[in-house]
């Protein structure tokens, strides 16, 4: 453990609370995870719980963290880049709440614009987009059958879901429910074999319920590297 900063402060948080906390996860200076003090944790399900106890306040400190505990930790969500033995993982604690009173759709959106200005997307249709790589042919019209594949993350750049090679998904654009509706959107405006990146507010996405197995929580942004791999 390596004390980055101090504060003489005495406020330890306890299982109980939710905080404003900053964390990177890096594995030899390329940055795996990031978690944005504006989206509030609960210490009682926090991955990284068991570091903070040994912070206060205004406290910043880096650990050196074993890779496997980490991931076990995060099943089934995981990191998409190959580990070392052990990551480091930088933490800055910059606030404490005794109960959850913040607004969770503000702090989606204010983590959304953090995250934003780290890229360069466009605003469409309600989602934002960067392309990739350029398809081929017409845009992509209702009752096309189409095949794509994507990885889907959270803001954190921690992945939730992946389709593609035997498990890419066939469907006739334009049927209900058969994706999200930002990806419904995305997919209106590309071509066959285009690769874009898509991010999705949650009102477009899992809403304020979260996804039906529990992966995504309510009120989160997700974000997609998404390709049409064919259409007939």
């Amino acid at each position: 453990m390596n004390l980055l900063s101090f504060e003489e402060g005495n406020r330890r948080i306890n299982k109980k609370g939710f905080a404003a906390v900053s964390i990177q996860v890096i594995n030899k200076e390329k940055l795996l995870y990031k978690q944005y003090k504006e989206g509030i944790i609960n210490l009682e399900v926090n991955k990284f719980s068991f570091l903070l106890k040994y912070l206060t306040v205004g406290d910043s400190c880096s650990f050196m963290v074993s890779t496997k505990k980490i991931i076990t930790a995060f099943k089934p969500i995981k990191f998409t880049e190959k580990t070392s033995g052990f990551l480091e993982v930088v933490i800055k604690f910059h606030k404490f709440h005794v109960e959850e009173s913040y607004d969770k759709e503000m702090a989606e959106q204010i983590v959304l614009k953090r995250y934003l200005e780290e890229l360069k997307v466009k605003l469409q249709n309600g989602i934002y987009s960067k392309q990739l790589k350029k398809g081929e042919g017409e845009q992509i019209k209702t009752g096309d059958i189409i095949t794509i594949a994507y990885k889907g993350y959270f803001v954190n750049r921690l992945m939730f879901d992946e389709i593609s090679g035997a498990t890419a998904f066939t469907f006739t654009n334009g049927t209900q429910g058969q994706v999200i509706k930002g990806l419904n959107r995305a997919i209106k405006t590309m071509r066959e074999g285009e690769k874009s990146k898509i991010i999705i507010p949650s009102q477009l996405a899992f809403g304020e319920v979260g996804s039906t197995t529990g992966i995504v929580p309510p009120y989160t942004t997700v974000i997609y590297d998404l390709e049409i791999v064919k259409v007939n």
